[in-house]
């Protein structure tokens, strides 16, 4: 009975009981910002955020805020206000707004009215570790479009202030944060072996917790399925896997541009020197080699 009691638990922490009720007015603003978000992912230009900024509503006053910021790509998107974990209620508004761009996006479904995806979703139980990921994959151009030709070496990003439940949540923001920094640049650029632009790249990086972001190693959390564009996934498969392809890249410039001492710091304080991680690495046998030496 105890363990039939503590997985009932564990499961209600994970799945949010949607309670999420909305007035006709708020509702059909949700749908309408769902809509011009869709048209316009980036959420570049002054049509844009004038839109955005007519359908405000108290219940949807952040959402419009945050979108406005992500088309500007500004430092103050990097502020409390929108890295802080957003409330449960909040988080469904925001994969509303997800699964209204897939209804119009999809080329392999057939479109519904908006409406009623809106209302399904509000109506459904959705696990809370999507719906956070969602938002942070919502906010995350802004980011990308700061870190252009920002240098963001003066910033820290305190993962511990920002109100998340538990090592899982911080995971989720931390692995959206990289991906929105520097995943994509530093796979480019390696392939170019633009080895000097990646560390370029690595300078102006904002740190984590007071320390460089390779430091992050607290990734432990237990694996689930999500749910991207019209596929499942492994979470940790595709998000370690993806921060292993950045350290592997930096490590890897390091070696060839700068000293030994700066290459042997990234290794011995980063995930490429922990064997419980190395299996969602696509170049695993070499790390556990790489290790075997290093002990």
């Amino acid at each position: 009975m105890k363990v039939l009691i503590t997985s009932f638990i564990t499961l209600s922490t994970l799945i949010n009981f949607a309670q999420v009720k909305l007035d006709p007015k708020d509702l059909k603003n949700l749908i309408l910002i769902s809509e011009l978000y869709s048209k316009n992912t980036n959420a570049k230009g002054p049509e844009f955020a004038k839109s955005i900024d007519s359908l405000r509503t108290p219940i949807l006053n952040h959402i419009s805020d945050a979108l406005i910021e992500v088309g500007k790509g500004e430092k103050t998107i990097l502020t409390n206000k929108y890295l802080k974990r957003p409330d449960n209620e909040e988080l469904y508004l925001w994969f509303v707004i997800r699964e209204i761009h897939y209804n119009l996006v999809s080329k392999t479904k057939t479109k519904r009215p908006n409406l009623e995806v809106a209302n399904e979703i509000l109506a459904q139980n959705i696990d809370e570790r999507w719906l956070l990921d969602n938002y942070y994959y919502r906010i995350h151009r802004g980011i990308a479009f700061l870190f252009n030709d920002t240098d963001l070496s003066k910033i820290d990003i305190d993962v511990e202030k920002l109100g998340f439940k538990n090592r899982t949540e911080k995971s989720i923001f931390y692995f959206n944060m990289m991906d929105a920094l520097i995943g994509g640049r530093f796979k480019v650029l390696q392939m170019l072996k633009k080895n000097d632009k990646i560390l370029e790249y690595s300078d102006k990086l904002p740190t984590f917790n007071g320390k460089k972001y390779f430091y992050y190693t607290d990734l432990d959390f237990e694996d689930f399925d999500w749910i991207g564009y019209e596929e499942k996934k492994s979470y940790s498969d595709v998000n370690i896997g993806n921060l292993y392809l950045i350290v592997i890249a930096q490590f890897n410039a390091t070696s060839q541009l700068k000293s030994k001492s700066d290459s042997q710091e990234i290794y011995l304080n980063s995930i490429l020197h922990e064997p419980k991680y190395f299996k969602f690495s696509n170049v695993k046998e070499d790390l556990q080699i790489l290790f075997e030496k290093s002990k």
